[in-house]
């Protein structure tokens, strides 16, 4: 596995900055501040619980407006270092990480305009007081958001067998995630089927106007809209990756279920199927490979009197 003290073990930085790359495109992102409420505050102060890479932190910033700024929180140090090293290549100024958790949160109550988690929620327990912890430090009047995935969506590769073995590894590394991340929580205070809940909790928790929205992303190889230099520099970012994980990833596929003929057949086969569009840019407007994700926004306001 990675080295590093958290989710950081199981997915590093640049695993969550290439493969989430194409979640949020530009046209999206303005829907979505006006759903966060960035667009109409001359300047405010963001919080990001659980920001991983920094990868939403970053869509976060862009929305900020004036002097506005975003804290993102994680308890993974090395993960923390990664997105500040990001943001500073990216030249992105408004932004700040500190270390903590989603249940001890390192920021004064009333502090923050908004406190927004993005897919993180689902893969831990006491949800409940996760988003207690977040109503404490917004401020009266300031805006909880989570937002999570949900069944929906899946991945296509147009070679027949490479897609099969994808699937499998695809399980096979969710079933890894479960036994060995799930492991290290008391989940007796896990929330089954969350992402359906999250609505309910908001009103436990005592938030009002609550609001849900949602989102598909979708990603076309061959979309005729996407630029082939920009997607073969794409392709490459994520073999390197491949080859940079793979006793990772051979460790998740063998304790998710997967034999290791398959693995090894799938790793051959993954491997060589973006080799040949790397080698041959011009295949990839005939590529018809897939990736399709759900996500749930739910949002609700910190009221004066609950």
């Amino acid at each position: 596995m990675v080295k590093s003290d958290g989710w950081g073990e199981f997915q590093t930085a640049e695993e969550m900055e290439t493969s989430r790359k194409y979640e949020y495109e530009p046209e999206f992102t303005t829907l979505l501040c006006k759903w966060l409420s960035l667009d109409s505050k001359p300047a405010g102060i963001a919080v990001d619980v659980g920001c991983g890479s920094g990868f939403f932190t970053k869509i976060i910033a862009s929305c900020v407006r004036g002097n506005g700024k975003v804290i993102g929180i994680d308890p993974d140090r090395t993960l923390v270092q990664e997105a500040r090293k990001i943001c500073k290549e990216k030249h992105i100024l408004n932004v700040q990480f500190k270390i903590g958790n989603a249940w001890r949160i390192p920021l004064k109550s009333n502090f923050a305009d908004l406190v927004v988690t993005h897919i993180v929620l689902s893969n831990i327990p006491r949800q409940l007081d996760a988003i207690l912890e977040m109503k404490r430090i917004a401020r009266i009047g300031g805006k909880v958001v989570v937002i999570d995935s949900i069944k929906g969506g899946g991945q296509y590769y147009p070679d027949e067998r490479l897609n099969e073995l994808a699937g499998k590894y695809l399980t096979a590394f969710g079933t890894a995630i479960d036994k060995e991340w799930r492991a290290r929580f008391d989940m007796s205070n896990y929330v089954e089927n969350f992402t359906l809940k999250i609505a309910q909790l908001f009103l436990r928790a005592g938030l009002t106007e609550i609001a849900m929205n949602g989102h598909l992303s979708t990603f076309l190889l061959c979309d005729t809209r996407r630029n082939t230099k920009e997607m073969r520099t794409h392709l490459r970012a994520r073999l390197n990756l491949w080859k940079e994980l793979e006793k990772r990833n051979e460790h998740c596929a063998l304790v998710g279920g997967m034999n290791g003929k398959e693995y090894r057949e799938l790793s051959q086969r993954y491997t060589e199927y973006l080799e040949n569009l790397i080698a041959n840019p011009s295949m990839i407007k005939k590529t018809p490979e897939v990736h399709v994700g759900s996500r749930v926004i739910v949002s609700g306001i910190k009221s004066a009197v609950w």
